[in-house]
């Protein structure tokens, strides 16, 4: 039977016919199969490739599980666990050994399956070698590495993590939030938010907290609210961007907005408000301009029509409430440039005019971000009449931003 028929059968309905193709590719070894599967992989289905392990995992025997090694040349992160899981129930000294010469000297992908099973099977033989490519630039391997560094608990390497995040490299930052969120330690996530709020990539790591500790925990139990809030308003603003629209299952969105709903109608949170509005304004635009969608399977669209329509039937007294309650934000201290400059996004497209008061006191500070921001809000409600140019140019150092200023009057 050619490959192509094995794959076909491997991944079809009948059972019968797909344990045999499952038998077939473990107990020849047939890695042109494999990788033929693998390929393949991204266009199927997750019931079929959970199909595909159950299957596999039923034909791996002790007669024929060490076939598993000549796998280890094509990596695939949805048949990992079903490899090395079981050849992690067969794990002896010896295979161990043979492991870490992979981890050691193998290619890339051999290296990923290898330090995937460290996490298996912690043996803190491997944690030198495990710690040098936790923060490689191979992302397969550095998860893998993080993940098997914190089944040890090697603190070593959890700390260099956390020292990581102070890196005045983005792409640094983003490595050391993904090396925590594999190695599974809640503490970090105080570092890590502390880390979002000063990086430019926070988006990118906002979508990356929730794998470690979901937003509806957060949102009822950590210290800091504020915090937890600024991280939904930043995978909002990533979301079908910079964060995939599938990822909303794996952020609750539907039960964190419902969660924020009933918790302003009762505290009327001025941050919780933006957020609610930002919200909103994304899946109204996402419910109804099929481009954004077109891609997605029918369950991520359901679940952005169902989330717009828990959003979109609050009564309109709520909405209003939301709105008077945003020009809070502006009253912050200006260190909050997060927080404002969302505020001030949502006031422009709202046209929310009750602000216009607050978004002029803004324009008395140095910072020039805010000073730039507030003046394009204030531009996009009509309400610039008045203010002296002169002086908030006088104020501005970056040509740039002066040149911006310019243009708005």
């Amino acid at each position: 039977m050619d490959n192509e028929q094995l794959v076909k059968d491997l991944t079809a309905k009948d059972e019968q016919k797909a344990l045999a193709a499952a038998g077939e590719i473990v107990n020849n070894t047939n890695i042109e199969a494999f990788k033929l599967l693998v390929n393949k992989s991204e266009f199927l289905f997750d019931f079929v490739k959970n199909n595909v392990c159950k299957r596999l995992n039923k034909v791996i025997t002790p007669n024929n599980y060490r076939n598993l090694f000549g796998f280890f040349k094509t990596y695939c992160p949805d048949f990992e666990d079903v490899i090395v899981g079981s050849l992690a129930k067969y794990a002896n000294e010896d295979m161990t050994d043979e492991i870490l010469e992979l981890l050691e000297h193998g290619t890339d992908d051999e290296k990923a399956y290898a330090a995937k099973y460290f996490s298996y099977i912690p043996d803190t033989i491997a944690a030198e070698e495990l710690i040098k490519y936790a923060f490689c630039d191979n992302e397969a391997l550095a998860f893998n590495a993080a993940k098997a560094l914190g089944a040890m608990s090697t603190e070593a390497a959890y700390q260099k993590a956390i020292e990581l995040l102070n890196s005045d490299d983005d792409f640094t930052v983003l490595k050391a939030v993904k090396f925590l969120v594999a190695y599974e330690d809640k503490n970090a996530v105080e570092h890590i938010l502390k880390a979002m709020e000063h990086s430019s990539m926070s988006e990118n790591i906002a979508g990356e907290i929730p794998y470690l500790q979901s937003l509806m925990e957060l949102l009822t139990t950590y210290k800091n609210k504020a915090d937890v809030l600024l991280c939904i308003d930043n995978i909002l603003s990533g979301l079908g961007e910079i964060l995939p629209l599938n990822q909303i299952f794996c952020f609750e969105l539907y039960e964190v907005l419902g969660f924020l709903v009933d918790y302003n109608i009762k505290n009327k949170d001025s941050q919780a408000a933006v957020v609610l509005l930002k919200a909103l304004s994304k899946f109204e635009m996402l419910s109804e301009n099929e481009e954004y969608t077109f891609d997605e399977d029918k369950n991520t669209k359901q679940e952005i029509t169902e989330i717009y329509n828990l959003l979109k039937n609050q009564q309109e007294y709520f909405w209003n409430a939301q709105k008077n309650l945003v020009k809070n934000e502006l009253t912050l201290p200006k260190s909050d440039i997060h927080r404002i400059s969302s505020a001030l996004r949502i006031i422009s497209e709202y046209k929310l005019t009750q602000a216009q008061q607050e978004a002029k006191d803004l324009l008395n500070g140095n910072n020039e971000i805010i000073l730039c921001e507030a003046l394009i809000t204030l531009k996009q409600l009509n309400l610039l009449e008045g203010i002296d140019k002169t002086e908030i140019i006088n104020k501005v150092q970056d040509e740039n931003k002066k040149a911006l200023i310019q243009s708005l009057f």
